[in-house]
């Protein structure tokens, strides 16, 4: 009996020991103390991540393999900040507090006139639609496409993505648009903020960039952030899809949590979109 109880004993100290820890806290402004939306928050390079809602809230949950790494906070308006997990594990009232950044845009001048500018689509052309389930995707999953021009400078009118079965009761996606590394994967952003509601919306989304002035020299990724999901469940069914290939692409890829490991999206898996973008070229 005595080994009996030893055993069960350890084997509550082991299952006790390995549960993931939850974070919670809110992320704010340092001047203002206003709670700052939307932040990216997670573990550089691992699919552990989350972003904050529109009060700033945030909630994670941290395995404890990952203890010893650091949280990284960040926002497009505000200087990114690391915090050891350690220091936060025991901390019941965590208040994140970023300092605001100053962002400069690329900016162009469009000047009125008769002559037409030059007009081209980058991304994909959507070929069929399957359905597939997510019960994995999370808050500030996110997929990019790498759009490529014949020829530069262009300037970057409108995002679109095309949703084929959605079931989301809630849900806000942001756009986002980020610089090409010299390994090909996508970078910095270099435009974070264009927010759009996509609740049970089916479809071509487009979403008007003209007003950040984005004007570029060479490829970049146009991304699409998914934020505060909410599923309505069909039988059982949960979804967002659009595929538009059945072959492997280098121009497309996916991460599963705000600082996540970009990965290829590969045919037969169920993060396949429609990406596409309007650009004008310019003389």
């Amino acid at each position: 009996m005595n080994k009996l109880f030893f055993c069960l004993l350890l084997s509550n100290s082991v299952l006790g020991f390995s549960q993931d820890k939850t974070i919670m806290g809110v992320v704010v402004d340092a001047k203002t103390k206003q709670p700052i939306p939307y932040a990216s928050i997670g573990i550089l390079g691992r699919n552990i991540g989350t972003v904050s809602n529109e009060t700033g809230l945030f909630r994670l949950a941290i395995p404890p393999r990952f203890s010893g790494d650091s949280l990284t906070f960040s926002e497009v308006t505000h200087t990114r900040k690391k915090l050891l997990i350690t220091s936060l594990l025991h901390n019941s009232e965590i208040v994140v507090e970023l300092e605001e950044a100053i962002i400069k845009l690329p900016t162009v001048v469009i000047n009125p006139g008769k002559k037409k500018r030059s007009y081209e689509k980058l991304g994909v052309k959507p070929m069929f639609y399957w359905g597939s389930c997510y019960a994995n995707f999370k808050e500030g999953s996110q997929i990019a496409h790498l759009m490529k021009s014949s020829t530069y400078p262009v300037f970057l009118s409108k995002a679109r993505i095309k949703i084929g079965d959605n079931t989301l009761a809630k849900m806000k996606m942001r756009v986002r648009v980020l610089e090409k590394t010299t390994d090909g994967l996508p970078g910095s952003d270099v435009f974070e903020g264009a927010f759009v509601s996509i609740a049970n919306l089916k479809g071509w989304v487009e979403v008007d960039l003209s007003y950040a002035n984005l004007v570029f020299t060479e490829d970049f990724f146009v991304c699409f952030e998914f934020l505060n999901l909410l599923w309505e469940s069909r039988d059982g069914y949960f979804s967002i899809v659009c595929s538009e290939t059945d072959t492997f692409s280098k121009d497309q890829l996916v991460r599963n949590s705000s600082f996540g490991k970009w990965e290829y999206s590969l045919p037969g898996q169920n993060h396949i979109y429609a990406i596409g973008a309007e650009v004008y070229r310019l003389r």
